[in-house]
């Protein structure tokens, strides 16, 4: 085996297609391990110092892969290492090939000049929970948020997994809307993603324009990356979004991602004039629904602990985090 370390955008680029195999054969991996999405991160939002490392067997076949970088603290004269992708992403972690021994990745990561390495939002089937710190190094792992996931079957939406009350509730608000001027669903093309994101950027913006709070897609840097970032998924397949229209109104918007027979809730928006009718329980409904017939075994609302995600049903998936600190 031959580790190596990357140090530059360039590098890192050089090997997206290799990256690209092994992120779709890793049974573990989750869209927000790609290169689809890490590296519009490093360019919107990467500062410090690039620190992917990769292992390769005798072929030089890439058999997994660290993406890290490293964040300089100039008053306490040390760096922090993170996971390309933190802030923005769930479930970060390693990529790597079935049986593959990543010990000397570990000790790899652990001879760079760092002090801490902190790692979010881990599952508990995380390569980085299973590996031993490297030598002369120690750790420590907490419970992190919460993410609530709906294990998907045929009876969601006609059996008892849902209340009485909900499902009734659920046809009820789609029928208010259809009275409004017909229901319909779109799905974004190469040519209309842009679109398609203009309008997440504003119904999103509408709905926290009510909090008065700015909401987390009105900075640029955050539009640049989703607009980089959706794109390059949409070519990759893993994208799923959906526009809502109710009549001549659109209506609410879902913006989420499929990978290994599970579909990811990101974000999502709504007219706010249309609340009363519950436009983003309807588009999160079609969502699911979607990902049932697709094959689906799961849809995952992400981090956060938010009362309407339990009423479709859905149970906590425990997340760690993990520290490894230096002597």
């Amino acid at each position: 085996m031959r580790i190596d370390k990357l140090t530059s955008a360039e590098q890192v680029e050089a090997i997206a297609p290799e990256w690209d195999q092994l992120w779709r054969g890793d049974p573990n991996a989750t869209p927000f391990q790609a290169p689809q999405w890490l590296l519009p991160w490093w360019r919107c939002f990467g500062s410090g110092t690039l620190l992917v490392h990769t292992l390769r067997n005798a072929a030089g076949a890439l058999q997994a892969l660290a993406p890290l970088c490293l964040l300089r603290d100039e008053e306490e004269d040390q760096s922090l290492g993170l996971l390309l992708g933190t802030g923005v992403s769930d479930y970060l972690d390693i990529l790597s090939r079935p049986g593959v021994d990543l010990a000397p990745l570990a000790e790899a990561i652990g001879g760079s000049d760092c002090a801490l390495f902190d790692f979010h939002q881990l599952r508990p089937s995380s390569p980085l929970l299973a590996l031993e710190p490297p030598v002369g190094w120690s750790d420590q792992v907490e419970e992190h948020e919460p993410c609530p996931v709906i294990d998907l079957d045929s009876t969601l939406f006609e059996g008892t997994r849902l209340s009485t009350h909900f499902r009734k509730k659920l046809r009820y608000e789609r029928r208010r809307l259809e009275r409004e001027g017909g229901l319909s669903f779109d799905r974004p093309s190469p040519a209309s993603l842009d679109a398609f994101l203009e309008i997440l950027f504003q119904l999103h913006a509408s709905r926290w324009k009510q909090r008065g709070l700015p909401g987390v897609l009105s900075d640029p840097a955050a539009q640049a990356f989703h607009r980089e970032a959706a794109r390059r998924m949409l070519d990759a397949g893993a994208l799923r979004m959906y526009a809502m229209r109710a009549g001549d109104r659109l209506a609410a918007i879902f913006y989420g991602f499929a990978h290994h027979h599970t579909v990811y809730y990101y974000l999502g928006g709504f007219d706010p004039v249309l609340e009363k009718l519950s436009p983003g329980t309807v588009v999160v409904a079609h969502a699911i629904e979607q990902a049932a017939r697709s094959g689906a075994a799961a849809f995952d609302f992400l981090r956060g602990a938010e009362g309407y995600k339990y009423a479709w049903g859905a149970a906590n998936r425990v997340t760690r985090r993990r520290q490894w600190f230096r002597g």
